[in-house]
């Protein structure tokens, strides 16, 4: 019981010490992406892909990474809130679909 206990214990603070805030990458991808947003939905959606990929960012999949990046990568051009909900659905799909 006590091996488990510390093996436990190790592995949350190995966990821990794998995720960790990052402020200036979230400030940095503020201003490389939110800042040219022109849609207030985008400006929200990429908001949050910048908080999770570095703030809290713990027990962050592949695939919920690669679905964030893609949101940063393709929603600063969107002008129109229905854009903004196509590339967000599209991204889902592509990164967190149960098919990939």
């Amino acid at each position: 019981m006590r091996k488990v206990a510390l093996l436990l214990i190790f592995t949350l603070s190995s966990a821990f010490s794998v995720a960790k805030e990052d402020k200036e990458g979230y400030e940095t991808c503020i201003l490389e992406h939110v800042s040219l947003a022109e849609n207030g939905t985008s400006a929200n959606l990429m908001t949050n892909a910048c908080h999770r990929l570095y703030i809290d960012n713990f027990m962050l999949s592949d695939k919920d990474e690669a679905y964030f990046q893609c949101l940063l990568d393709y929603l600063p051009d969107t002008k129109y809130l229905r854009t903004a909900m196509q590339v967000k659905s599209t991204c889902n799909s592509r990164h967190r679909s149960l098919f990939n």
